[in-house]
């Protein structure tokens, strides 16, 4: 199975609260992942194989921002 990197959403450093996340959207065979990170520990891969790239993209960028708070959870 193929997986490629398509880009990296990285927490804010000025947020401390939040600043130490990062999400990589990815894709393989099956469609779009976003592989969830706090403090360079991957906490959750998130299979959005039914969404968008941009979807994944949302996904990431609410990750970073807190907004999805626990991975798992929502």
């Amino acid at each position: 199975m193929s997986r490629v990197e398509l880009c990296t959403f990285w927490g804010d450093p000025r947020n401390d609260e939040h600043a130490n996340r990062k999400a990589i959207v990815c894709k393989d065979d099956n469609g779009f992942l976003v592989e969830f990170y706090e403090n360079d520990k991957l906490i959750e891969p998130r299979h959005l194989y039914e969404h968008s790239e941009i979807y994944a993209e949302n996904a990431a960028e609410n990750w970073v921002m807190g907004v999805i708070r626990e991975a798992g959870n929502n």
